[in-house]
């Protein structure tokens, strides 16, 4: 059987997220190189449903990061509403605070965008959509990894 890939470089996307993603979550590792084969055998709805598992991973960590008590049993909404509370309440000059502001509106962004519509069947996703959510998902965990 042949197969052709079409976008070699997210066949092993590796590099593509960089080491610190891989040593600091690798417990991801396997939904991002999924993502990435999907991706290069053209198959865009299968690999932005595993982006979402790997934003699962990340939205969890990010709310433990903000000291919300059992975030691995939330949703996204839950998690998101206790960790702008807890953003609300530090100082707003802090450079950390904005960054972790804005991880938050990338995280909500994200959670209206696209996770809502993967995780309950309402569509499927292009691949221009699947790369598009890739870069946003690539650009999000190296911002959380910095962080964390």
């Amino acid at each position: 059987m042949f197969y052709h890939v079409r976008h070699s470089t997210y066949y092993d996307p590796a590099g593509i997220f960089g080491k610190d993603v891989y040593n600091k979550f690798p417990n991801m590792v396997e939904d991002i190189s999924e993502a990435g084969k999907c991706i290069a055998f053209d198959r865009p709805t299968a690999a932005v449903f595993h982006l979402m598992r790997v934003m699962e991973i990340g939205v969890q960590a990010f709310g433990t990061k903000l000291g919300v008590t059992l975030a691995n049993e939330m949703n996204w909404q839950k998690i998101l509403d206790l960790v702008n509370k807890e953003i609300k309440s530090r100082d707003h000059r802090f450079p950390e605070t904005k960054e972790l502001a804005e991880l938050s509106a990338q995280l909500y962004a994200v959670k209206v965008a696209w996770r809502n519509e993967v995780m309950h069947p309402k569509r499927t996703y292009s691949l221009n959509d699947a790369m598009i959510i890739f870069e946003n998902v690539r650009l999000f965990l190296k911002a959380l990894v910095l962080v964390i």
